[in-house]
């Protein structure tokens, strides 16, 4: 037995479980991505009264959110 027919076989039995961590990984990086893209859109940002208080909150989601998803794909 050869190591591509090993990882062959080990993805076969284990694919729910890699099928669930990638949407996880992906979903991460899409709410990642969005907070991050608000937080520089000039057209929200004239919208809203105070911008400082946006861009704080979303500054802070924008390393939560990735840390609580890094410790939630650990488990």
């Amino acid at each position: 037995m050869n190591l591509l027919n090993m990882t062959v076989r080990n993805v076969q039995r284990n694919f729910r479980v890699y099928t669930i961590y990638l949407f996880a990984m992906i979903t991460g990086v899409m709410v990642h991505f969005t907070f991050s893209s608000l937080m520089y859109n000039q057209d929200i940002l004239d919208v809203l009264k105070n911008k400082e208080s946006f861009q704080t909150g979303v500054s802070i989601a924008s390393v939560v959110i990735p840390l609580y998803h890094f410790l939630y794909s650990l488990c």
